[in-house]
């Protein structure tokens, strides 16, 4: 088992919540949509505004960033959990079960993935 530094983890957990934006924004923009639909339903049609007061722009943005981020990677077993968790939205254990590995393999892929994303990130920051 590979440990990390303080620091490593730290880059770790922001690139998690840095990956878990996308299924946000995704969810987001769902809503918006439903609400769309749906809005003569509402009494107050303003009041669902307020909610989900944000840019829709901004959403497809981040959603493209996280998406681009992971294509960066090099093709491998990281980049498939990855995938499948943060963009397809499936558990750790059924995007290793999808892909042909155990539950315990598909944890240490998707450390050692989150690892990979924050030296990614990192290196794009000092572009």
């Amino acid at each position: 088992m590979i440990e990390y530094t303080e620091e490593q983890k730290k880059e770790m957990e922001e690139a998690r919540d840095f990956l878990c934006g996308y299924q946000l924004c995704l969810d987001l923009l769902h809503l918006r949509q439903y609400e769309r639909k749906r809005k003569e339903r509402f009494d107050d049609p303003c009041a669902c505004e307020d909610v989900l007061a944000g840019d829709e722009a901004y959403w497809r943005a981040r959603m493209y960033e996280v998406s681009n981020v992971l294509a960066a990677m090099k093709n491998g077993r990281e980049k498939m959990i990855l995938y499948y968790h943060y963009i397809k939205g499936e558990s750790i254990e059924r995007a290793a079960d999808l892909i042909g590995f155990s539950r315990r393999t598909g944890y240490r892929l998707h450390q050692k993935g989150l690892f990979l994303v924050s030296l990614l990130r990192k290196k794009q920051k000092r572009i």
